[in-house]
């Protein structure tokens, strides 16, 4: 199939440009077009798996800049002046990674281009892959003018598309976990521990801390182990001024049978690299990360507490570190990880919790960041948090929208096990829409209840009319929370518009089998895929 491009001289760029936009506005109105930027150029990265595409022609010339992206407006140009030094025989290149897996159906490519000396360019070729050993051609543009720019909406080459698999190209494998340097404490540094019936959360750290720095000339720098410090920053550093900054929460437990595990670090990893987008910040090697911080966990792993009610709290954090006041994307990073032994995260145990439910205090947006795991969602809640505690109650209960829906409770996802109109028994939870945080302990929930296959389990938008009807009728048979801190969280009742609503706890209770059995696999207690040794 013939490709269509735009090309021209530089003069009558303005003119064109706008027609682009255009076009590609009717594009993304009529169809589902990734949002994913491009990640890197980098033409001189040594062959590894990945995904690529090479921009160039068959003879030496000039490419000015190169940009590619998933839309006109969303092109970026990393590029300067020519790519690949060459002796007259190889052409000029740029190589284009992608973080994602994506097709080339969704890309435009942009191209500066002109002639040199010894050679006027009639053609760009584009040829793309899982790797540099395996480019194929997917596309021959011939050039009308010896100067000029050129863009070439990929996404029209039906006949030639195929997936282009995710290439990391910012990960840690650069300093891998081979790479991990140890510094470890002297017998006068390491610090007194706990009694198990003294912990709280959050209070009490560990002898041992990891730290990744990163940089946007060096990349990734090797990771380190050291006793626990304090961090020295610039006092313009950006997270301190535009909070470019995450955070994850995950869990090491001694089981029963004495071994140290970790609960689905995967899924952590994964939401982290997703906030770290979202942030600007560097993405790294999900894998490579979970090996260092077993690595401090095994350091540090006296620090496990010897108890099936409490664990070993692990905190990831992120933080952009160059010392520039500009509002721009960061060029320094640190990514730190903190232990922190802990206890039941209410002090009262799995007892059930009142909730304050006032909607004209909102959490997310849609279009916002309530589903990433940044400090930035948090602070704004603590002020209200105390308001509910002035009037008596645990947590807050998090409404949106005129019909006032249910979105999280306090910082966990919120569950409610109820009999629909049908008379059916039904697990419902607010859907992942952008409002709320794609929580672990949730995901894990829903799973389990439809291995069960027991009861419904939906995913869906619930508001508090809803609620009150369902209560009014008594079909409400029990709410509770979610989160990795408390695990599971009943709620007793819920204050809303001058009304206490006192919520029922079915027998048995759903939450409490819930909670048994994830301490079944966070304890060893039996055997499952989630749990993953240390």
């Amino acid at each position: 199939m013939p490709q269509k491009s735009y090309a021209c001289d530089h003069s009558r760029l303005q003119q064109v440009e706008p027609i682009l936009r255009l076009v590609e506005k009717l594009h993304m109105a009529y169809s589902s077009v990734s949002d994913e930027l491009v990640e890197e150029f980098n033409p001189k990265k040594e062959e590894k798996e990945g995904s690529i595409l090479e921009v160039g022609d068959q003879a030496v010339w000039s490419l000015s800049s190169c940009k590619a992206g998933f839309g006109i407006d969303q092109l970026r140009d990393d590029s300067t002046d020519t790519y690949w030094q060459s002796d007259g025989q190889l052409p000029h290149l740029v190589n284009i990674q992608f973080r994602k897996k994506t097709t080339i159906q969704n890309i435009w490519i942009f191209a500066d281009y002109k002639a040199d000396e010894s050679y006027t360019p009639s053609r760009i070729s584009i040829r793309a892959g899982t790797g540099f050993s395996d480019l194929q051609e997917v596309e021959v543009v011939e050039l009308n003018e010896p100067n000029g720019w050129i863009a070439i909406p990929l996404k029209d080459a039906q006949d030639k598309s195929f997936d282009l698999i995710d290439s990391r190209p910012s990960k840690m494998v650069s300093r891998s976990f081979s790479d991990l340097e140890e510094k470890i404490c002297t017998p006068d540094q390491l610090r007194p521990k706990p009694d198990n019936s003294a912990l709280v959360f959050g209070k009490y750290f560990t002898d041992h801390m990891l730290e990744v720095s990163w940089d946007s000339k060096q990349g990734w720098a090797k990771p380190v182990i050291s006793p626990l410090h304090n961090l020295q920053l610039h006092p313009g550093a950006k997270v301190l001024h535009y909070a470019i900054e995450l955070f994850e929460g995950m869990k090491a437990y001694r089981g029963e049978d004495g071994c140290l595990r970790l609960f689905r670090p995967d899924r952590n990893m994964a939401r982290m690299l997703s906030t770290a987008k979202r942030s600007s910040l560097p993405t790294f090697d999900a894998e490579e990360m979970i090996k260092c911080i077993k690595r401090l966990i095994q350091i540090d792993k006296e620090w496990v507490p010897y108890s099936t009610t409490s664990s070993l709290y692990i905190r990831p954090t992120f933080i952009a570190t160059d010392p520039s006041l500009g509002v721009a994307s960061p060029n320094e990073a640190l990514l730190y990880v903190l232990l922190c032994p802990v206890g039941p995260y209410f002090t009262s145990g799995f007892k059930p919790i009142s909730l304050m439910a006032d909607p004209q205090y909102v959490r997310s947006w849609p279009g916002g960041c309530g589903a990433m795991k940044m400090g930035a969602n948090y602070a704004p809640t603590i002020y209200i948090q105390k308001q509910s505690e002035l009037l008596g109650h645990q947590q807050v209960l998090w409404l949106y929208g005129a019909d006032h829906q249910l979105t999280e409770v306090g910082t966990m996802n919120i569950f409610l096990f109820m009999l629909n109109k049908n008379g059916e028994r039904e697990l419902v939870t607010p859907p992942l829409d952008g409002l709320i945080l794609p929580g672990v302990t949730r995901l894990s929930l829903l799973e389990l209840a439809r291995e069960w296959k027991e009861f419904r389990v939906v995913e869906r938008t619930i508001t508090m009319a809803e609620v009150i009807q369902a209560h009014e009728e008594k079909r409400l048979l029990e709410i509770f929370g979610a989160g990795t801190a408390c695990v599971v969280c009943p709620v007793s009742s819920i204050s809303y518009q001058g009304r206490e609503y006192n919520i029922p706890r079915s027998e048995p209770s759903l939450s409490q089998r819930f909670l048994k059995t994830m301490s079944d696999i966070h304890y060893g207690r039996v055997q499952h895929p989630w749990a993953v040794d240390i």
